[in-house]
């Protein structure tokens, strides 16, 4: 019996670990995965409404795929990247794209995304919060 104890121990234990480890993008992320578009960006209180769309210049929002895999498009690029959830809605995000002039509504998302750490997902909405209180608030697309 005390042979059994300890082997038996160490799965309880090592389940326990893996459990409240991070999750994988594939079960975790369903409710994440889709389009998103930009509707709003709020800084130190302040909130930054989506400007009308001119001539060339393309919605920013963010397909979250299966598999971690991430797709986008900022004022005037294209973007691809990864993305990864953990524990307690944290989020990284990572990528690049092409390189064209952004309008100012473009550079505050591109300069606020890559330091995106947590999430928060309701019924058509997405936000990601970066810089401490700092968000980026989406609506579903699809």
């Amino acid at each position: 019996m005390k042979g059994l104890l300890i082997p038996t121990a160490y799965v309880l234990f090592f389940s326990l670990l893996t459990g409240c480890g991070k999750t994988t993008t594939i079960s975790s992320n369903v409710e994440l995965t889709g389009k998103w578009q930009l509707e709003s960006i709020v800084q130190e209180d302040d909130t930054i409404s989506k400007p009308a769309t001119t001539k060339g210049v393309m919605d920013i929002g963010l397909n979250f795929k299966d598999k971690g895999e991430l797709e986008g498009t900022t004022s005037t690029n294209i973007l691809t990247g990864f993305y990864e959830t953990a524990q307690q809605n944290t989020i990284q995000i990572g990528g690049g794209g092409t390189e064209r002039a952004e309008t100012s509504w473009g550079n505050l998302f591109v300069n606020a995304l890559p330091n995106v750490n947590l999430y928060d997902l309701k019924t058509n909405r997405l936000v990601l919060y970066y810089e401490n209180s700092n968000q980026l608030i989406f609506s579903r697309v699809q």
